[in-house]
């Protein structure tokens, strides 16, 4: 009598346990996104208005130049996202300018994290 008590309460507990588990608690995997900022119509008019002009890169005194993609992505980007965020210890940019409002500096640092891609 002890040993079928014994077996009816470690079965109740088994389906009590396997009725827990439904799987419903699984944290789900996010996809990884498309790339959703462009260079061409999000970020090189950034710096073709803040960048490009003579008071800034545009002179290209310091070796930067800011007009193509290929000039863009020899600037290393946490050089870059320190730049554009003003961080201690980074050459502030623009120069001499405010600091970019805080959507032109999501879109840039956007791209970046995007993989730096030509489009």
């Amino acid at each position: 009598m002890k040993g079928n008590l014994l077996l009816c309460i470690c079965f109740g507990l088994l389906l009590l346990i396997s009725s827990c588990c439904t799987g419903k608690d699984e944290i789900p995997i996010e996809p990884i996104p498309v790339a959703t900022v462009s260079f061409a119509t999000d970020v090189l008019p950034i710096f073709n208005t803040y960048c490009n002009g003579s008071y800034c890169h545009g002179g290209g005194s310091d070796g930067k130049f800011f007009d193509t993609y290929s000039n863009v992505i020899r600037v290393q980007y946490d050089t870059l996202i320190g730049a554009i965020n003003h961080s201690v210890g980074f050459e502030p940019m623009p120069k001499s300018q405010p600091k970019l409002s805080q959507g032109k500096i999501d879109t840039i640092t956007t791209w970046i994290y995007e993989g730096q891609v030509n489009n």
